[in-house]
């Protein structure tokens, strides 16, 4: 059977064309009578309007991608961090009647692979959320000279359509950090993501000005990079504690790798609190029931997917959100965190 056109319609109900085009896109001018009788034909004849022609003369798909870059096979949507902001950005769209389109990639990007723009415009998607971009991504450049819009977690970027959302690390960090220190502490560590995250070097920055801030000295021993992964956080710490044995807190820059800090404390016949205070980031579900429980940084993940959609809908519609959001992080002291008992 072949397919039914707006002429067919057209010639059912007896009017033009362009009226039952407009009828059918909810436009006003066309009366009620008239319009009942052109959805009435429209509804017996099963019309199923082509998406791909109407996009293409209105520019509007009504779909939006979803970029979750860097993840690992079955990360992702049920990743504690990541899924959260996922399941936030995913119902605000639904929300708002719009469609999400996901794009994985699970490995660093290559320049002889697609561009991220040209799987959208393949896709005739409106705008896109990109998770996970790494700070020499091959196609940064052509992202902020994007002509639809783009928006990026924890990662600002220089372009009239590309706008950020994340959390204020500054003042997060900072807190951590004045919190260890007001306990006593004065050997901070910190366990850190990776070098190509925008988020680990400001979280890096911010944790080496507070450390001067309080006038205590930075050591390099007491760095080290976990990957933001569990595995990651456990090896950290021990190549830390290596180096530094007399380290007495920990501030590890997401909850997997604090998690990881904690295995890694018992491994070496240690115990938190009592030989080792430990901070996270995030404030994912396991924090609350790990053993001890987690002294962390709360960042809103759900409300984080919904400012993200929010954004790109507005810029989809013509409107001109903020070029970068920050959202507060308050610091959550659980039994992780105690005043030091070595000399």
């Amino acid at each position: 059977m072949s397919r039914i056109t707006l002429k067919d319609i057209a010639e059912e109900t007896g009017v033009s064309v362009t009226a039952v085009s407009r009828a059918l896109s909810g436009h006003s001018d066309i009366g009620k009578e008239t319009r009942d009788r052109i959805l009435r034909v429209a509804e017996a004849l099963n019309y199923q309007p082509n998406i791909a022609a109407r996009t293409l003369v209105t520019q509007k798909s009504g779909v939006i991608g979803l970029f979750v870059l860097g993840r690992a096979k079955g990360e992702g949507f049920s990743h504690p961090f990541s899924g959260q902001v996922i399941n936030g950005f995913a119902d605000e769209l639904t929300e708002n009647g719009y469609d999400m389109m996901v794009f994985r990639a699970s490995r660093p990007p290559d320049s002889r692979d697609p561009s991220y723009l040209d799987l959208c415009r393949r896709r005739m998607v409106e705008g896109a959320f990109l998770m996970g971009l790494r700070t020499d991504d091959p196609w940064l450049a052509s992202l902020e000279a994007s002509a639809i819009p783009i928006v990026t977690l924890d990662m600002p970027l220089a372009g009239e359509m590309t706008f950020a959302v994340g959390c204020d690390n500054v003042s997060a960090v900072r807190a951590a950090v004045r919190h260890l220190a007001y306990l006593g502490h004065t050997r901070i560590g910190i366990v850190n993501g990776y070098q190509r995250a925008s988020v680990s070097l400001e979280r890096f920055e911010a944790y080496s000005s507070a450390l001067s801030d309080l006038g205590i000295p930075f050591d390099s021993a007491l760095v080290a990079d976990g990957e933001f992964t569990a595995d990651g956080g456990k090896r950290a710490f021990l190549s830390m504690i290596e180096k530094a044995s007399d380290v007495t807190a920990v501030f590890a820059a997401s909850d997997l790798m604090a998690l990881g800090v904690l295995v890694g404390v018992k491994e070496r016949g240690l115990s938190v609190p009592n030989d080792l205070s430990v901070v996270g980031f995030d404030n994912i579900e396991m924090a609350a029931i790990c053993s001890p429980p987690l002294t962390t940084l709360d960042q809103p993940r759900y409300e984080l997917g919904q400012t993200a959609a929010r954004t790109l809908i507005a810029a989809c519609n013509g409107e001109t959100p903020p070029s970068r959001v920050l959202m507060k992080a308050s610091l959550i002291v659980r039994g992780s965190t105690a005043r030091p008992s070595k000399s």
